[in-house]
């Protein structure tokens, strides 16, 4: 098994841990007896439960970007565009809802790596979102500075699939994908 295979299987079981127990009740040992490699393995490639959680975060983002690069077609209207990329972005809330559950959780243990961890996933998300929205979706004329935009599209979408649940009924996908289409 190459390195790669062994990272791969240890960030898949860390998933698995970190939806079932929580940051707070995951282990590398659990993370280890679930992937089928020795702790000294884990260790190897991941120097803690931090960095362990930071990678898998940084291959959901990475998965999202993809999805949301292929999503787009040289070819199509601006709208066309928008929509195809809010649908890719969509398609990967649930993964979106357990990091934000993490973060949350680690927010009430008041752990400050985690802290840190969740403004740069911020701030590299919302200046992905400018990117995207400058370069790919010509939004950079408007009267609206586009980093304000880019924040109130991911404000949006975090509100949309983490808090709207606690006071009402979780929104089906085709809901949360109109109110960002909306948005833009």
């Amino acid at each position: 098994m190459t390195q790669s295979d062994k990272e791969t299987l240890i960030l898949d079981s860390a998933m698995a841990c970190f939806s079932e127990l929580g940051y707070k009740g995951t282990t590398i040992e659990r993370v280890a007896r679930r992937a089928h490699v020795g702790k000294p393995t884990v260790y190897q490639l991941f120097e803690s439960k931090l960095n362990l959680f930071e990678s898998l975060v940084t291959r959901v983002l990475q998965e999202m970007k993809e999805e949301a690069e292929r999503a787009y077609i040289e070819q199509a209207t601006v709208e066309e565009n928008k929509q195809a990329m809010i649908d890719a972005i969509v398609y990967h809330q649930q993964q979106h809802l357990f990091i934000l559950q993490i973060i949350e959780e680690t927010r009430n243990l008041k752990l400050q790596e985690m802290q840190e961890l969740r403004m740069r996933i911020e701030r590299h998300v919302v200046e992905y979102i400018k990117t995207l929205l400058e370069t790919r979706l010509g939004q950079d004329d408007r009267d609206i500075p586009v980093d304000v935009t880019a924040f109130l599209i991911f404000r949006t979408y975090i509100a949309l699939i983490a808090e709207w649940p606690s006071i009402a009924r979780p929104l089906e996908l085709d809901t949360i994908r109109r109110a960002m289409l909306r948005v833009l």
